[in-house]
């Protein structure tokens, strides 16, 4: 499985990496480098999406001007535009967005809603607890059995 990782967290980076050890894994770590990546390649059989992200790589995190609340939304609304029907897993640390307005659960509905068939679900990922790992597991054997089936169904 062919796996595009866009994440701009070092540590949270790391260990989705070691999550996927098995797995061959790109990384981006911005906005841009991500969906030029994605509108490259063909082979991509899964993208894990963080949701606030650096619009360019190489520069200093936590620089206003340079970042991005929504960039995972906005590389959502390019691959639904571009009818590139990758399956995509948000990974957030984030619970509430949008200045508290918009919690994680509310956020995953309304991508799930907008952007379904190819938005798988999102993980809520909280270092100091494992949960995530389930979480993430679960959806990526979902995926799995969907690329599965489909190949099945191609022969």
């Amino acid at each position: 499985m062919n796996i595009l990782i866009i994440e701009d967290d070092k540590i949270k980076l790391e260990r989705l990496v070691s999550f996927f050890k098995s797995e061959t894994v790109s990384i981006k770590e911005s906005y841009h480098s991500g969906l030029r990546e994605l509108i490259q390649k063909n082979d991509i059989d899964l993208l894990i999406l963080d949701m606030s992200l650096p619009l360019w790589e190489g520069t200093e995190q936590g620089s206003g001007e340079n970042n991005e609340q929504f960039g995972g939304t906005n590389i959502l609304r390019e691959l639904k535009r571009r009818k590139r029907n990758i399956p995509v897993i948000l990974v957030t640390m984030f619970d509430v967005f949008a200045d508290g307005s918009l919690t994680f659960q509310q956020l995953n509905a309304q991508l799930s809603e907008l952007y379904s068939p190819f938005y798988k679900g999102g993980v809520f990922y909280n270092a100091s607890e494992d949960k995530w790992k389930y979480d993430l597991e679960n959806l990526v054997n979902q995926v799995k059995k969907e690329l599965n089936d489909k190949s099945f169904d191609n022969r």
